[in-house]
């Protein structure tokens, strides 16, 4: 029972290259001026757009493994004036193995890795770099380009990496696997689950392998959180124009493409495990002018669990990624297969709902997590449950959990319509055609609604990801890695920290103010979602509430009060963390990225003047502007003229989703793969929006501004009927099974 347009767009992908249209849109005229100038000025020889490790074993791979010019069958990598040989590498990995790891490494290494085996076998791959660094004085770039050339299937470590990380054989498919492998086909495991993050620039680790940063002097940084309190103040300034439900989409999609392993149930601050090697807690100074009230000196802080490279490659500590990292809905289906039958009916192409107020006429809600109650959200009561999503992380904040329900309805909604456009469709076909279509509405929205609001028309020119409007796309391109980078994930997709406020309104369907409640009150305690009618009106609220501004200043609810349970008076620091979390992932200053962006990097605490809100204070607390964290200084920077970030921020966004349109052989614009919509369904899904998604999905919902994450105004962005054609509907007449009466 296959479409005909599935059979037709097979036979186009037989038909190869000569089906390749408009191939110059890959790059804009912008994009390509971003790349030239990137090079020139920093004299790479190495784009910025794509995984430079990666990257260079492309470039290496038919010399990879062989002997050396000597003739040293034994030799793994030359260097200047000796060889590092497989044997030697073998001996150093039983070393590291014997030396630093509390359980055996898993063997046999078929079948499914867990993240606890991955960190074990990640860590002592790191321990080998160590040994092999310190034996052959191994330099940075040594440690970030060349060892990760050797081919370790020639080592001992090969007896202990996970199968698959080996060679994937892949064949074309119309729907993505669930755990995002074989999307490039020479490259199974670009982007794919379970794997290392990418980097843009070299480790910034301070002994060049896994400990993190220090200052350029060699002294420790500054506390995170004595950096929180002096520069990221609650001073409460509003945006102008943005509301929160960019804030909401933008978490959402961040979730869809990032969830970094890290080590569970340890306390490093007090009990039995303070001095577990994963623990690395914040220091409180007692000066702290809000902990000290609670006799607070520690804030718990774990580190990231150690991951693998493609092949086990050899390098310095890497940390993991439990999600594919392409924009593909995965936070409404997961990546597990073990989670995804948890969430299907299996009938009609439909997931499963909690009809908690099916009684009054109203929509359901998220299902509930019965099987693990206590993931993800803080419980009064045993009455009280999480919600079972795609994602562990949906119930963390209410506002999530809200856009994680609109768009579970809207699946089942679709599949509903696709159902009576094609009877004889069963359940599986049902289902993963509606998940197809999901994916590509989540990237429509983000590339044509969120975007260009956080990147502006320039920025969305220059990095090559200005919307289409008609046609294909026609840009991937086989050697970009769409993984994530660890300065994306770290820094600057936390940008939206910036623009939380300190409540979250509730409004009527007529745009009347209701009420509102304390946001780490809701941060992991979804629970007025199973008040009735309490959904529509924080969906209102979210559509009418502006955000903060963008800027060094962050509401004291999320850097004194995050994940305050209840009944406490004080909770952690999310500006800490997060540059902690830097830290620990060895990621660079916001300096280097200053200038690996072609920015001019900051040499005096006086050159911050008109560059940032409030730069000079650094000084009071850094000993150099060279030791900048990448979080604080790019929240700090003044926004680009028509963009909602800086410049240094704007460049790494930009960069980072042109990998991910570019690198991703699925995205809904691309033409001549057997996933390839039609230009008629290409046509319809353009003309999704998430206002449309709102008018469609809610209980009560009249009128909503047809740019949804923008404040509305009379005249800039009205108002609009949801019963008018003014906000387009999705037209799934072109899904229609051609082959079937």
């Amino acid at each position: 029972m296959r479409m005909m347009f599935l059979l037709f767009m097979f036979l186009l992908e037989l038909l190869g290259s000569t089906l390749s249209q408009n191939s110059q849109n890959l790059f804009s005229r912008g994009t390509f001026q971003t790349i030239t100038r990137f090079r020139g000025s920093n004299e790479r020889d190495f784009s910025n757009f794509v995984d430079l490790p990666s990257q260079r074993l492309q470039a290496s791979q038919p010399q990879r493994g062989g002997a050396s010019p000597q003739g040293n069958s034994d030799c793994a990598l030359e260097l200047s004036n000796t060889c590092i040989t497989y044997t030697e590498i073998s001996e150093a990995f039983v070393t590291a193995r014997d030396s630093v790891v509390r359980i055996p490494l898993k063997s046999p290494r078929s079948g499914s890795f867990d993240r606890d085996e991955v960190h074990n076998l990640g860590v002592v791959i790191q321990e080998t770099t160590r040994i092999l660094a310190q034996r052959y004085g191994l330099d940075s770039k040594a440690l970030f380009e060349r060892i990760s050339l050797i081919d370790t299937t020639r080592t001992s470590i090969n007896g202990f990496c996970p199968t698959a990380l080996l060679k994937k054989d892949c064949s074309l498919a119309r729907y993505r696997s669930l755990d995002g492998t074989c999307n490039n086909l020479e490259n199974p495991l670009w982007g794919s689950s379970m794997m290392a993050f990418s980097r843009f620039l070299p480790y910034a680790y301070a002994d060049g392998i896994a400990e993190p940063r220090r200052s350029v002097s060699g002294h420790p940084l500054p506390s995170p959180r004595e950096v929180s309190a002096l520069m990221h103040r609650d001073e409460n300034v509003h945006e102008h124009s943005i509301n929160i439900l960019l804030i909401a989409w933008g978490q959402f999609i961040d979730h869809d493409m990032t969830l970094t392993a890290e080590t569970e149930n340890i306390r490093c601050c007090s009990g039995p495990n303070t001095t577990h090697p994963s623990c690395m807690p914040i220091q409180i100074s007692e000066r702290d002018s809000f902990y000290s009230r609670h006799n607070q000196g520690c804030m718990h802080f774990i580190r990231s669990r150690a991951g693998l490279r493609p092949g086990c490659r050899l390098g310095p500590r890497e940390q993991f990624n439990l999600v594919s990292a392409t924009l593909d809905a995965n936070t409404v289906y997961s990546n597990e297969e073990e989670v995804l039958r948890k969430l299907r009916t299996y009938s009609g192409g439909q997931m499963k709902t909690l009809p908690a107020f099916s009684d009054l006429g109203l929509k359901d809600l998220l299902p509930l997590n019965l099987d693990n109650p206590n993931r993800g959200c803080i419980r009064p009561s045993r009455e009280f449950f999480c919600f079972l999503t795609g994602d562990q992380r949906s119930s963390e904040q209410t506002v999530l959990a809200l856009i994680h329900l609109l768009l579970l309805r809207e699946h089942n909604r679709i599949a509903e319509e696709l159902s009576l456009i094609n009877p004889h469709w069963g359940d599986e076909i049902l289902f993963q055609e509606t998940r197809h279509i999901m994916a590509a509405l989540v990237q429509h929205i983000t590339l044509q609604e969120f975007l260009p609001l956080v990147l502006g028309k320039a920025g969305l020119q220059e990095h090559g990801l200005t919307p289409f409007s008609q046609g294909y796309y026609d840009g991937y391109d086989k050697t970009i890695n769409p993984s994530s980078s660890q300065v994306f994930i770290t820094a600057a997709f936390r940008f939206g920290h910036s623009l939380l406020p300190s409540t979250i309104e509730r409004w009527s369907r007529s745009h009347q103010y209701i009420g509102n409640q304390k946001l780490s009150e809701m941060l992991q305690q979804p629970y007025d979602l199973f008040k009735a009618g309490w959904s529509d009106q924080y969906i209102f609220g979210m559509m009418n509430q502006v955000a903060q501004a963008m800027d060094d200043s962050i509401t004291d609810q999320v850097t004194n009060h995050l994940f305050e349970e209840p009944g406490m008076a004080f909770g952690m620091d999310l500006a800490a963390i997060n540059m902690q979390r830097g830290r620990e992932h060895g990621v660079p200053s916001y300096n280097r990225f200053r200038e690996w962006c072609g920015l001019k990097p900051i040499t005096t605490w006086g050159d911050l003047v008109g560059v940032m809100h409030n730069g000079t204070a650094y000084q009071r607390i850094y000993e150099s502007p060279e030791d900048i964290d990448i979080w604080s200084g790019g929240v700090n920077e003044i926004p680009q003229k028509g963009s909602l970030v800086g410049p240094t921020f704007a460049c790494i966004i930009g960069r980072q989703f042109f990998n991910l349109r570019s690198g991703d052989r699925f995205w809904y614009e691309n033409s001549g793969w057997p996933s390839s919509f039609t230009v008629e369904q290409l046509e319809e899904i353009r003309k999704i929006s998430l206002a449309r998604i709102i008018c469609d999905n809610t209980d009560s919902a009249e009128t909503v501004q047809l740019r949804a994450m923008l404040l509305p105004d009379h005249k800039l962005n009205p108002r609009l009927s949801c019963r008018s054609g003014e906000i387009p509907r999705l037209n799934l007449e072109p899904w229609r099974d051609a082959g079937r009466v």
